[in-house]
């Protein structure tokens, strides 16, 4: 009974936690989302299911971690030039139809992976792609030479 009242209060904190966090976490994931992410889904856990742990400890904790998350993206909005660091730049995969293989190796993409995601944008050749970044979320961008 005492895990069902907490599984309902944890369930109600985490929506306030995400309303908080705003629109941004919600959408593709950061490696620093997703880290604070899976913090507060093992303090969770520990919340609800363990008898060693105190369940307003593992509030506070959480509370925390959801201000760090605020404050680190008020940080990169406030101070731009320290956003790279914090959300990453993106990747010049292709740059005139020519993949660049140092690019993909570097970030574990294979010729697979690019084609697929060229085709999922209506692509049908690489040769037609003028610029492909990786984003920072990885997702990609393309421009192809008729967007210009």
């Amino acid at each position: 009974m005492v895990t069902a009242f907490y599984s309902v209060l944890v369930f109600f904190l985490l929506m306030a936690v995400l309303r908080i966090m705003g629109k941004r976490e919600l959408s593709q994931l950061s490696a620093f989302d997703l880290v604070v992410l899976f913090v507060i889904g093992d303090l969770v856990a520990e919340a609800v299911i363990s008898e060693d742990t105190s369940f307003f400890g593992a509030v506070i904790a959480i509370s925390t971690f959801t201000l760090l998350t605020v404050l680190v993206s008020w940080v990169a909005f406030r101070f731009p030039r320290l956003q790279p660091a914090l959300d990453g730049t993106p990747t010049v995969i292709v740059r005139d139809g020519s993949p660049d293989d140092g690019a993909m190796k570097r970030e574990r993409i294979t010729l697979f992976d690019l084609r697929e995601a060229a085709r999922n944008e209506g692509i049908r050749d690489i040769a037609d792609i003028e610029l492909a970044l990786l984003e920072p979320d990885g997702s990609f961008s393309f421009f192809t030479r008729q967007d210009r």
